[in-house]
């Protein structure tokens, strides 16, 4: 019998994040399900920690929730947001609160994460570290500076962590996906929206594709 992995899911509870989970329970993970909208509390299998990632402090006590786990599998980062329109019309607040969630925060529970996996590997485990980026990772889009950068961020982040990493039981998995159906577009609709990815096939995609991996680092694109 193999033993139950524990997955940490950045970004839990909306899209994406949401499909990922709900296929990381299926396969009868310990979910460790972080999101801003949640509650700290336990339901058998399944950890629920609030962590806003605009709030410093709130980052900081899960980043010792991770120190404490006894064990990390998997670790998934996609929570993020977005900020759209012109630069000159954006605020001081808008601009650091999306630097924050996209990137400065979040690669500090990135790190706690990658530090708690390899703490915690055995001779035969498999640890699995996803970056869910975005397409806006490798190109310029307009009207979205801030938020382009902060994905410029994480891919750098991702493919760099890729060289560095030695050990051929973690594996590395960068993936960046075109636009989604998800909240995310709230705010800011978009003509194309019908047109844009499916989140449920995307994890499928991106959960079917971590399991097979076979490389310490690879790159995953799924183009809209």
């Amino acid at each position: 019998m193999s033993q139950q992995q524990t997955s940490l899911i950045l970004g839990a509870t909306k899209g994406l994040g949401r499909e990922i989970t709900e296929l990381c329970r299926l396969r009868g993970d310990q979910t460790i399900e972080v999101g801003s909208s949640l509650y700290d509390h336990l339901e058998g299998d399944i950890i629920f920690r609030h962590c806003d990632l605009s709030d410093i402090q709130s980052v900081k006590k899960l980043l010792r929730v991770i120190e404490d786990l006894p064990t990390l599998s998997n670790f998934y980062w996609v929570a993020g947001t977005l900020l759209k329109g012109e630069l000159a019309k954006q605020t001081q607040d808008e601009i650091l609160s999306t630097i924050d969630i996209n990137f400065r925060n979040s690669v500090l529970v990135a790190n706690a994460a990658w530090k708690r996996m390899r703490l915690t590997l055995t001779g035969e485990g498999l640890r699995k570290f996803v970056v869910v980026a975005s397409s806006s990772g490798i190109k310029p889009r307009n009207d979205e500076a801030i938020y382009v950068a902060t994905k410029h961020a994480q891919v750098g982040f991702t493919r760099s962590l890729g060289l560095e990493n030695r050990n051929p039981n973690v594996k590395i998995t960068l993936v960046l996906p075109g636009g989604m159906r998800t909240r995310l577009w709230d705010k800011n609709p978009n003509p194309d929206y019908m047109d844009f990815l499916d989140p449920q096939k995307v994890a499928e995609l991106i959960i079917e594709t971590v399991e097979n991996q076979t490389e310490p680092y690879m790159q995953l694109n799924i183009p809209r």
